[in-house]
Parts: structure tokens; C-alpha cells; sequence
């Protein structure tokens, strides 16, 4: 849960990535309970058959003639049934682990973290201790054990009745008969808690993601701490952008000194174009810009004698087709080789 009232905003990636390395998730212990109770039903239900006839063969072979076996083998031949029959049961453990890691995997994904076990002092702390004695936490498990111990009680009772005829008759039926039907009322049992066991193990996730939630939630102030920490400080920021398009707006004014020509919306765009016939394929775009910028631009060619032709289908299109650098498109060669050839001719008329 929130420890403090002004932490109401949902924790950030960052946050998020702290707690998960300190091993705070979202994980319920009941998920596992509940897959691992339904998978020992599918396991029984589909293993019993086989395990059933592998033990009698194991039962009969050491124990129909024990004398045969005893003398010859001694001890061993203990070690050899207990072998056996704990190779029967290792894959419904093997199953269990499975199942127990799957349900956790699933949950929270896959992670290894041992800060959890170190030792913190707020865990010895009595003040602390009280504190989560009466917490949201301690209410709703309280709450939850109880009602699961109320629940197993009333199943069990009904199971138990209905059951408890199929018992009395163990003491008149043959050995088979015992062995079915105490498998089948240990399925019926078994199935019975499962079921039990899914909307609970349901609730009690939601209600840890619920706490989780709560628990990670960060102040204002705090957000406005780790954006500085981790992306600086925003007004610092802000001014470091503004420096560096000055800077870039500097350095692109500079090189409408070493244009040819500057197409002209005239008022709201300004293009600034360079061509060179032994270094480059077609003219580049070495400056442009709207508005302010493209006043900009037309004072420096002025001052610098640069020819400026008005042109606002020209100057629009290189201004949307073109970033500074880019050589002009191919579909504007023809329309830009006259306005060339136009500055071309007057310079040769004034030299």
C-alpha cells in the first residue's frame, strides 16, 4: 500500500525496474497451490494406470516368495524395492517443480534476486512490526484464511458424506476393489480442493497486483527528481536546445554567403542553393527556412550580393522535398537549370 498520502502517481519504468530487482512483484502463492492441486489431479487421473500395474508387478515379483528373494539378496533387496517405487514417484514431483516454477514464471516472469533475504532493519523495527499487525495486508489474509478454512471444512464434510458409504464396504470387498475405490475418493478430494482453490488463488492475485500497485506509487515530487536525475534538469534543458539551434541557425546563415541563388516564396520561404560543376551531381540546399528565418536569409544574401529569384512553386517545393545538404530532386532539375543559367547570364553581363 502507498506509505504516504502524496504518493498518488502510478510508478514509473524506472521504478518499476528498481522493485522488480529488489524482488517486489506482483505474485500470489496460491497461483502456485491451485496449478500445482490440478495438475496432481491430471497426474493421478492419467499416471494411476500405469503406476498401478508397475507397483503390483514390483509387489509380486519381491514380496510372492519372499524366502526366494531374502537369502539371495539380503539387504539389497530393500534398497533395490525402494528404488522401485521412488522411481514411480519422481515424476510426480518432477511434475510438481514444473508446475511451482511455471506458475511463478507466469506471474512475474523469470528472475533471480537474492536481496530479499538480506537482512533490514525496519523488519525488526516494533513500530513497524504494529504497523503492518494492522495493515490492509494482514486484514485481507486473515479475512482469506478463514474463509479457505470455512470452505475446506463444508467441502470436506459433504465429500467426506458422500463418500463414507463407498467406505464401510472396504471391509467386505477384495483388495482390488479397496485399492479403486481408495483411488477414486482420493481424485474426488483432490479435485474438490482444486476447484476450491481457483477462485481464491483469482482473488488473491488481483488483490497483490492491487497492493503492488499501491506500494510503488510515487509522489510528484519524486517523479520530478528522477526526470532530473536521469534526464537532467528540464529548464537546463531547454536552454542547452535553444543554444544549439541558434548555434545551428548560425552556422546555416553563414552558408547562404556561399550560395549561388535564393528562391523566394517572396515572403514566407527562402531556399538557398549551391552548385559546383566539378564537385557536385546537381545544386545542394545549403540553407532555408519561413517566415522570420527566410527574412533572415534574404538580408544575408543582400549583404553578400547573393542573386535572390522569386519563384513560390519552386521555393515551396524545394522546401518541403529538401533538407539542408540534400541535393535538389531530379523532377526540379529542368525548372532550377534556368534560374542557373538566368544568374549565370548576369553575371557574365556584369563581369
Amino acid at each position: 500500500m502507498a506509505k504516504e498520502p502524496d504518493k498518488t502517481e502510478k510508478a514509473t519504468p524506472r521504478r518499476r525496474k528498481k522493485a522488480r530487482e529488489e524482488g517486489q512483484v506482483a505474485k500470489s502463492v496460491d497461483i502456485a497451490v491451485s496449478a500445482s492441486l490440478i495438475s496432481i489431479f491430471l497426474a493421478f487421473l492419467f499416471y494411476i494406470p500405469y503406476a498401478a500395474k508397475r507397483l503390483y508387478a514390483i509387489f509380486i515379483y519381491y514380496f510372492s516368495e519372499p524366502l526366494e528373494h531374502i537369502p539371495e539378496y539380503d539387504y539389497a533387496i530393500l534398497y533395490t524395492f525402494v528404488k522401485e517405487v521412488a522411481l514411480l514417484i519422481l515424476p510426480i514431483f518432477a511434475l510438481l517443480l514444473f508446475v511451482g516454477i511455471a506458475a511463478n514464471v507466469a506471474q512475474v516472469g523469470f528472475f533471480i534476486t537474492l536481496k530479499p533475504l538480506a537482512p533490514k532493519l525496519e523488519k525488526i523495527n516494533p513500530i513497524e512490526g504494529l504497523k503492518r499487525l494492522f495493515s490492509l495486508k494482514v486484514l485481507f489474509e486473515l479475512v482469506k484464511n478463514v474463509l479457505k478454512l470455512a470452505v475446506a471444512t463444508a467441502v470436506s464434510y459433504y465429500l467426506v458424506s458422500y463418500l463414507l458409504d463407498g467406505v464401510f464396504r472396504f471391509a467386505r470387498s477384495s483388495i482390488y476393489d479397496d485399492a479403486y475405490l481408495l483411488i477414486k475418493y482420493s481424485l474426488i478430494m483432490i479435485l474438490g480442493f482444486a476447484l476450491l482453490s481457483v477462485p481464491v488463488s483469482i482473488a488473491d492475485f488481483f488483490f497483490r497486483r492491487y497492493e503492488f500497485e499501491e506500494s510503488i506509487k510515487m509522489s510528484k515530487q519524486e517523479i520530478k527528481e528522477e526526470q532530473k536525475l536521469y534526464e537532467g534538469n528540464p529548464q537546463i534543458k531547454a536552454a542547452i536546445r535553444k543554444k544549439m539551434r541558434e548555434m545551428s541557425l548560425t552556422r546555416m546563415i553563414a552558408e547562404v554567403a556561399k550560395a549561388d541563388v535564393v528562391i523566394t516564396n517572396p515572403e514566407h520561404f527562402a531556399v538557398a542553393l549551391k552548385y559546383e560543376r566539378v564537385k557536385m551531381r546537381a545544386p545542394k540546399v545549403v540553407a532555408k527556412g519561413v517566415d522570420r528565418v527566410a527574412l533572415r536569409i534574404k538580408e544575408e544574401a543582400r549583404k553578400h550580393n547573393i542573386p535572390i529569384e522569386h519563384n513560390p512553386p519552386l521555393a515551396r517545393a524545394l522546401y518541403q522535398s529538401c533538407e539542408i545538404g540534400d541535393y535538389i530532386p531530379q523532377t526540379l532539375y529542368e525548372v532550377v537549370a534556368k534560374i542557373f543559367a538566368k544568374v549565370y547570364q548576369k553575371r557574365g553581363l556584369g563581369g
